[in-house]
């Protein structure tokens, strides 16, 4: 079984991540960074898909211990759900008063000065400011960190490797021909 597709599809993503928050392109960060923890919280867990209760457990198990974020595991998870299928700071736990609005600094804003105003107004039970670049470095973090602790679980080690085995992987030209060639055989035979 080869660690290739899971540690390409981690480069990958931060690639992605990086490329984003250079070009300041916030909401497809935000949507890249959710769908990483996403993807770690999934190949974690027991889970055939990504679910709620992996995203939380991987938030507070690995990415909420790296730096510290304002924010709890469901204020997240609530943030990501309003962002990926609404393209809005709503969701459901949200509007049940499960979870607070995030607040997101970027660049060079400072995430201190958005979070006092937040507490001015009286609003932290309802709002938390976070900066982009803390939460994408928490999963950075924690991801090597998870990758370190599989190194010494070869059991985990391998469930999250066959798990990465289901990745999108990526077909060149020169390889779908060699396989059209073999089809092409096949037919023949």
């Amino acid at each position: 079984m080869t660690e290739f597709p899971l540690y390409e599809n981690i480069l990958l993503l931060a690639s992605g991540i990086e490329s984003c928050i250079e070009k300041k392109l916030k909401h497809s960060a935000l949507i890249l960074i959710y769908s990483a923890i996403d993807t770690v919280g999934w190949l974690d867990s027991a889970e055939e898909f990504a679910t709620k209760p992996s995203f939380i457990k991987w938030v507070d198990t690995y990415l909420l211990k790296a730096k510290p974020l304002a924010c709890t595991s469901l204020d997240l998870y609530a943030a990501r759900c309003g962002l990926l299928h609404t393209f809005t700071p709503d969701s459901k736990l949200r509007s049940e008063g499960k979870a607070r609005y995030i607040n997101y600094a970027f660049g060079s804003a400072a995430v201190q000065d958005m979070q006092r105003t937040i507490d001015w107004r009286n609003n932290s039970d309802k709002y938390v400011a976070i900066h982009v670049n803390d939460l994408y470095k928490a999963w950075q973090l924690r991801v090597l960190r998870f990758c370190e602790e599989l190194e010494k679980d070869p059991e985990r080690k391998a469930q999250v490797h066959k798990k990465a085995g289901q990745f999108f992987v990526e077909l060149g030209l020169d390889t779908m021909s060699d396989i059209l060639t073999v089809v092409d055989k096949d037919k023949g035979a």
